[in-house]
Parts: structure tokens; C-alpha cells; sequence
């Protein structure tokens, strides 16, 4: 682990964190964790609109958490890989595990 650990990679992480701390990203990548979909579908899933959707997935896209394949005039975004697949489902796993407002 100490050979990844450097100024770089931590402030990758950080913007990569934040960027998934946000509800909306997250329903998106809920929605695309299986499967590649066009906005038009993410929002139909999401029930959000198109203009919201696509400012999230260009954030997204900025940090390489989503990816994107133009097929035709459609455009499809994907989780970029299998890392971010993880992060995700360990967020999961340990929210289910947890309770944050025991805590509190």
C-alpha cells in the first residue's frame, strides 16, 4: 500500500469520494451498475430531468468514475471499472451494517 500512497493519489481519491457522496451521483450509478444506459433511460429511472442527469454524469465522467460509448446519436454511459464497482458496494455493504444515528 505505501507505494501508492503519495500527494497525487490522495487528492484523486478525495475528489473521487466526493463525488460519489452526492444522492443523485449515486442513483445514477445504481442505475448503470449493471448496465450501460442512454440519459433518457437513467432519468426514466431516476425520475429526474435530462439537463440534472447529464450535469451529474459530466461530473461523473470528470473523475473517471462513469464512462461513455457513443452508439449511433445515442450516447450510453457505463461504470468505468471495476474499482469504482467495489467502492460502491463496500459503501453499501458497511451502510447496511452501521447506523449513523446511533451514533449521533
Amino acid at each position: 500500500m505505501q507505494n501508492i500512497i503519495n500527494n497525487k493519489n490522495i487528492n484523486e481519491s478525495v475528489n473521487m469520494l466526493k463525488a460519489l457522496g452526492n444522492e443523485t451521483r449515486l442513483r445514477i450509478l445504481l442505475s448503470i451498475f449493471d448496465k450501460e444506459k442512454s440519459v433518457n433511460v437513467i432519468c426514466e429511472e431516476i425520475n429526474m430531468g435530462q439537463s440534472a442527469v447529464s450535469h451529474q454524469l459530466q461530473v461523473l465522467k470528470l473523475y473517471h468514475i462513469v464512462k461513455v460509448e457513443r452508439k449511433g446519436k445515442e450516447v450510453y454511459y457505463s461504470i468505468d471499472d471495476h474499482h469504482v464497482k467495489n467502492i460502491i458496494e463496500q459503501s453499501l455493504t458497511h451502510a447496511s451494517h452501521v447506523s449513523y444515528e446511533e451514533t449521533l
